[in-house]
């Protein structure tokens, strides 16, 4: 089990007249190699919880154990948890620093003990693993990549590190459709290939793309978990929780609506497409 959050509170100011609670009781768990989403209203306490699992947060109340260890444990030793996590915040380009995307790349791999030459193998596996040419980049100030670049060049250096989870903060924020479509697909290579991933993001387009899985949160609270297109097909409990589902959900129901018998658990255009042609064809194959 890559993730287990077992009844995680947590109250900002504590004691003080600006109390806030941001959690209240929130228990999931994710299992290794899962593509998992998480949606939710400005305020519901999601960068609460993110902060939290990747252990910039204590847990006062509740306990987050990432493959079976007590992140917050006395003793834990916090370098392994930075081995195993990968945590990727909003805007990630705004980060890179050094001169070149090369040296930006290997940044954390300083202290790994890794060699010299275990280190740039490293880094070229991550630059190319992200989808950019090594040997056009590496020399280049990583300031002068269009946007699209810097935020793959941002997660080739978490990627440098190898970890088996990632975590991300609505990571298409920002990017043009090209950068959007690019990213979502080097996600879901990664996930492919045997990668935990936890994706918070207010874009359902992306969600019911790449994520198989949806967790909601709601005023601090976990208002559902389930399969996403389980999730999206409940229109009006998502509309309550003053959220969206994909344009390709709201697709299928409009179908519905007018007597084509379509799923309605579709998340995505490449499931949509299909079933509409499925449907005109008299539930044949399309």
């Amino acid at each position: 089990m890559s993730f287990e959050i077992k009844s995680l509170s947590y109250v900002y100011q504590r004691g003080t007249p600006l109390e806030t609670p941001a959690l209240e009781n929130v228990s999931f768990s994710i299992g290794d190699g899962e593509f998992v989403g998480i949606m939710g209203h400005t305020g519901c306490g999601k960068s609460t919880l993110l902060h939290l699992m990747a252990g910039l947060l204590p847990a006062p109340a509740g306990t987050v154990l990432i493959d079976g260890e007590d992140i917050n444990r006395k003793g834990y030793d916090r370098s392994v948890l930075r081995r195993k996590l990968g945590v990727l915040f909003q805007f990630p380009e705004s980060q890179l620093f050094e001169s070149t995307v090369e040296k930006d790349v290997a940044f954390g791999l300083k202290h790994s003990g890794l060699s010299t030459k275990d280190i740039e193998q490293r880094v070229q596996w991550a630059i190319e693993t992200v989808g950019l040419d090594y040997s056009r980049v590496k020399g280049q100030s990583p300031l002068g990549l269009s946007g699209g670049e810097k935020r793959r060049a941002a997660i080739a250096g978490v990627l440098a590190v190898q970890p088996r989870h990632l975590i991300l903060d609505e990571p298409t924020v920002g990017l043009d459709p090209m950068g959007r479509e690019a990213l979502l697909e080097l996600l879901v290579k990664l996930n492919r290939d045997g990668m935990t991933i936890l994706m918070v993001s207010h874009d359902a387009d992306s969600l019911g793309e790449a994520a198989r899985r949806l967790l909601v949160l709601h005023q601090g609270h976990l208002a559902a978990d389930g399969p996403i297109g389980q999730v999206f097909a409940d229109m009006d409990a998502m509309a309550d929780w003053g959220l969206g589902v994909s344009q390709s959900r709201e697709a299928a129901g409009l179908l519905a609506r007018k007597g084509l018998e379509v799923p309605q658990d579709i998340t995505s255009y490449r499931q949509l497409l299909p079933a509409v042609l499925t449907a005109l064809k008299g539930g044949g194959s399309p």
